[in-house]
């Protein structure tokens, strides 16, 4: 795993952008309409898998070259770690969750999101068969685990509350990315914030009967589950730097549509992926999260308008930003390219 290796302090051009986790060679030069290519660390929202690994090919593919970017990808320390690492200039993109972003926000964090990867939520309420649980209330007195990202703790408090429960009537263990493992080992009664094509996918696969509840269907509105985040001060002084960025993205993810086994590969050879994970899992994993994929990775206005307003209703937030403070589809392809 690429951890954050360097944090450089005072910046003070673009030919001098953060590394980040990268540790790449400069691009060549001639780079188109860029005499230096600037280097750029990408953090992605967790380890390497299905629905960030476009990102790796269009790394892998020398797509960021191309768009005369040097770019190098790596894996935060945990998954609460992207919009930080970003707004801290210790990468220059990230890749987190749409809420994530708004919560990010309302801490102060400068980002915008330029670009969405997954364009609905996959999160999850995830048990076993064999633990009993049917519903929310069930949940009483049980373990859930979660990856640790902050806004999933409050979305689990309010799932909990349309049974009348509260974060008091369950015991709240985060796991990080070991969620699979909480659930197999019996650590964990339940997981909340996992995915159903990832974690979800991967119980089936293993045959553990896993009994998926999708958020959309526990009272919580849908929202991009995955996004592209800069600082929100760059985006506005480097417009082409975040065209070229996301056209690169665009076309890691028609290459991921068009190749699923170039994924799966890039996935095993990540020395990411768990331990107890097989390449049947993978597969399985990459196989259902594709048709996610976004195509053009334009982002829904009026969805995350509801989501703000959700989450202001539900105590998640004290007050509620513009959408246009949030995301911004200006630095896509105008006609929605979609090309390997």
């Amino acid at each position: 795993m690429k951890f954050v290796c360097l944090v450089v302090a005072g910046a003070v051009a673009v030919a001098a952008l953060l590394t980040g986790c990268g540790g790449g060679s400069d691009a060549e030069a001639g780079a188109p309409d860029r005499a230096f290519s600037p280097k750029i660390g990408v953090t992605l929202d967790g380890r390497v898998g299905p629905a960030n690994s476009a990102i790796r090919i269009a790394e892998e593919r020398g797509y960021f070259e191309d768009a005369g970017l040097n770019a190098s990808t790596g894996s935060p320390a945990g998954p609460n770690r992207p919009a930080s690492y970003v707004a801290h200039e210790i990468d220059t993109f990230g890749v987190t969750q749409l809420p994530q972003l708004v919560i990010a926000q309302e801490r102060g964090m400068q980002l915008v999101a330029i670009g969405s990867l997954g364009p609905q939520s996959t999160a999850s309420l995830i048990s076993l068969k064999k633990s009993g649980i049917h519903g929310i209330s069930d949940l009483k007195g049980k373990t859930i685990a979660i990856p640790g990202v902050i806004f999933q703790e409050a979305l689990l408090e309010t799932v909990l509350a349309r049974a009348g429960l509260t974060l008091d009537d369950v015991k709240v263990k985060r796991v990080g990315y070991e969620l699979v493992s909480a659930l197999l080992t019996g650590s964990a009664d339940a997981t909340f914030g996992g995915s159903w094509n990832i974690e979800g996918a991967a119980l089936e696969a293993q045959g553990a009967e896993p009994v998926v509840k999708r958020v959309q269907n526990l009272g919580v509105p849908d929202y991009e589950e995955l996004v592209v985040i800069v600082r929100r001060d760059f985006a506005t002084e480097e417009p082409q730097l975040m065209r070229d960025f996301m056209s690169a993205v665009n076309r890691g993810v028609a290459a991921e549509v068009e190749d699923p086994e170039a994924a799966v590969k890039l996935i095993e050879e990540s020395n990411e992926s768990s331990p107890e994970s097989s390449k049947m899992e993978t597969r399985a994993g990459v196989q259902v999260t594709i048709p996610l994929l976004s195509k053009t990775g334009q982002m829904d206005p009026d969805q995350a308008e509801e989501l703000i307003a959700w989450m202001h209703d539900h105590g998640l937030i004290r007050r509620e930003p513009p959408v246009s403070q949030l995301l911004t589809n200006q630095y896509l392809p105008e006609d929605g390219s979609f090309n390997p």
